[in-house]
């Protein structure tokens, strides 16, 4: 019978359905209901199969089967091309395939379908809990993949699970060398990630309420690890958009033409827009940042957010060329940023930008809606007024109003009407961020002074191990940028003026009475900072995860090209390639070597060694002994064939049998004396 066609051993059955049972287990909180079901039908139905209670499926039964699974994929996801869809559709029939297989040709299918299903995993997710978890799934795999050549060790897992491990553990220097040394080229396709996820952290239209929400997530938003010392914390505003259009309620960009393109994903490098500056191509009204003071280099490594725009520290530069600097001085992606990225940013905090503004500039930050909110218009006019028409003792007017009202600083803000300017500051006085910068632009353009607001984050928590800054959404914060004659755009966070913890220690700090921060989620481990044993705990753990996704994840062509420099330096690219390969080939031929010594004849003991001897001389004497022949059956034969001899190979024999069965009863000095006995009797065999 040909080895495919063999019948599949019990043992090798019970690890096929564990290996599939691990390989979907992540994929059920994503996969629909009916793929579970699905799932627990094919489980049983095999399990009947195994003890002989049900018949295989008949052809119509499959047919049917794997059309309602095509429906089924259809009605759900609304396509059955796609990431998604063909995800789902890929784990179907990695479930239905259990049901017709009969020999052993269809449990290496199943086998090699379950090693293609595990890498789908890592499309969702590649933390270190989940590669960890794959990993072992993938020894499990292996492991399945022994037990179906090694049908005489029965199920005994731990057997098998052991080959299986040492299987994987010996491939993995060859693979650390081609994860080092594989070129990294760019896929010549795109796979469209997961929008289950969806659009996440700061939104593109941004009203009073909208970050007070976002700010009860505790999800990461990004992590930035500086060259140098990290700034205070007064200067860590990450920019990611500016707000130049009110509509009475909601602000947005400025630039319809932006905002349009990232709604639609468009990649911005096919935009003509003068709006965009690119490393390759510089715009003429970059030169209007001026760069003094401190300067800073960081790498941020930002999540998935579904969106173009980037977050730095104030007057940043790239020299990524697939990110462009913005007319109001932010970062976008070229794409969407569908999967965490690495890009590295120079700041210049202190700098200054604009210090004579465009006509078409002023007038865009000066816009306001013809109608409403006359309480705060009457009020910038008082204020106006009180100040001397001083840009900066009217910023001082309206920030000393925030601090000497009754103004609370809150996660739990009222719900706002039509006038929702006048309504916070003059009835409610009660707000998040987003309503402390939305109300000062306000009053600052109703004076007539250009100014915008500007969302992203404040602060972050500092690892000072890692020497980075991780930025989460409860950080999320809103604040405002005023143009000043001769000094140009000057950030002021009004917020600051009402809960200056804030900014000094944090969003838990500054709603630290109400107990309103991560209210929804009792058991984050950041609600528990305040334990040292569990707050260095975790941030070891994310200390870990950083680098995991810094020095792992992050691993591309860019990388892999300043590895090359810093090991070869300016070698030519043959002296580079040959020296690969030669690596490659040495582990390979030293991993093969290994296994030819792990496979040598093992040495025999004194005693074996001195038995075989023995047999080598009967030999001489016509009596060759047969290869399952035990001793005793041997002496046997030497008593009724040469009788002379049977005095003489009965003591060996007998000397033999004790040393190799009966060690255990002995002391080593007996052992010593009685081998020694043994070779004088089988020397005295002329």
């Amino acid at each position: 019978m040909k080895i495919g066609h063999q019948q599949i051993p019990r043992s090798g059955l019970i690890w096929l359905l564990l290996t599939q049972a691990l390989v979907i287990l992540p994929q059920l909180t994503r996969l629909p209901i009916w793929v579970v079901i699905v799932a627990i039908i094919c489980a049983l139905w095999r399990i009947m199969i195994f003890r002989s209670r049900w018949s295989y499926p008949k052809l119509w039964i499959k047919i049917l089967v794997v059309g309602a699974a095509v429906i089924g994929t259809l009605l759900h996801y609304g396509t059955i091309v796609g990431l998604e869809a063909g995800v789902a559709l890929l784990v179907t029939t990695f479930l239905l395939k259990l049901l017709e297989m009969k020999n052993l040709r269809d449990a290496y299918l199943v086998i090699f379908l379950s090693y293609f299903v595990v890498v789908t995993e890592f499309l969702y997710s590649q933390s270190i809990l989940v590669a960890s978890y794959m990993l072992f799934t993938l020894l499990v795999i292996t492991s399945a993949l022994v037990g179906l050549h090694t049908p005489h060790l029965g199920f005994q897992p731990w057997k098998t699970l052991k080959k299986g491990v040492v299987l994987v553990v010996q491939s993995i220097p060859l693979m650390v060398l081609l994860f080092l040394f594989v070129p990294r080229i760019s896929p010549l396709w795109r796979v469209e990630f997961p929008q289950t996820n969806a659009k996440s952290g700061v939104s593109e239209t941004i009203s009073p309420g909208d970050i007070a929400n976002l700010s009860k997530s505790a999800g990461l938003a990004f992590r930035a690890t500086f060259k140098s010392d990290i700034p205070p914390r007064d200067l860590l505003y990450w920019r990611g958009l500016v707000m130049s259009h009110f509509d009475g309620r909601r602000w947005t960009q400025g630039s319809r033409e932006l905002g349009q393109a990232s709604k639609l994903s468009t990649d911005l490098t096919q935009l003509e827009s003068p709006l965009l500056s690119w490393p390759n191509k510089r715009a003429s009204w970059e030169q209007r940042m001026e760069k003094v003071g401190d300067v800073y280099e960081y790498d941020v490594i930002i999540e998935p957010t579904q969106q173009h725009w980037l977050f730095s520290l104030a007057n940043s530069e790239t020299n990524d060329t697939n990110i462009a600097l913005v007319r109001d001085f932010r970062l976008v992606a070229a794409q969407p940023i569908t999967q965490r990225k690495q890009y590295s940013v120079t700041s210049y905090p202190n700098s200054h930008q604009d210090k004579e503004l465009p006509v078409w500039l002023k007038r865009l930050n000066l816009q306001l809606p013809p109608f409403g909110n006359s309480g705060a218009r009457a009020m910038a006019v008082q204020f106006w007024e009180a100040s001397g028409h001083s840009v900066e003792n009217y910023i001082d007017k309206v920030l000393a109003h925030f601090r000497q009202e009754p103004y609370f600083y809150t996660l739990k803000p009222p719900l706002l009407g039509r006038d929702s300017v006048d309504e916070f500051l003059i009835n409610s006085k009660k707000g998040f961020c987003a309503h402390y910068a939305s109300a000062f632009v306000f009053l600052m353009r109703a004076a007539g002074i250009p100014s915008r607001m500007v969302a992203g984050y404040q602060g972050g928590e500092i690892n000072e191990v890692g020497n980075y800054v991780q930025v989460r959404h409860f950080d999320a914060h809103a604040w405002s940028e005023v143009w000043m004659p001769k000094r140009g755009w000057v950030r002021v966070d009004p917020t600051a003026a009402v809960a200056p913890e804030r900014v000094e220690d944090g969003l838990e700090a500054a709603v630290a009475e109400e107990g309103s921060f991560l209210a929804e989620s009792p058991l984050s481990p950041l609600r528990f900072r305040n334990v040292p044993f569990l707050n260095n705990a975790r941030m070891q753990w994310e200390l870990l995860e950083h680098q995991w996704q810094r020095w792992v994840l992050n691993y591309d062509q860019a990388a892999q090209l300043k590895l090359f420099e810093r090991w070869f330096g300016d070698k030519n690219w043959y002296v580079i390639v040959f020296t690969i390969a030669g690596s490659m080939f040495a582990l390979i031929g030293l991993l093969a070597l290994w296994i030819i010594w792990r496979q040598r004849p093992q040495a025999k003991d004194p005693a074996s060694q001195c038995y075989l001897v023995f047999c080598k001389r009967m030999e001489k004497h016509g009596l060759i002994r047969k290869i399952d022949e035990p001793p005793l059956t041997f002496l046997v034969r030497i008593q009724q064939l040469q009788p002379k001899l049977s005095v003489k190979a009965t003591m060996i024999t007998e000397l033999y049998v004790k040393l190799m069965y009966q060690s255990a009863v002995l002391s080593a000095q007996e052992r010593k004396e009685q081998l020694a006995q043994m070779r004088s009797v089988v020397k005295s065999l002329r």
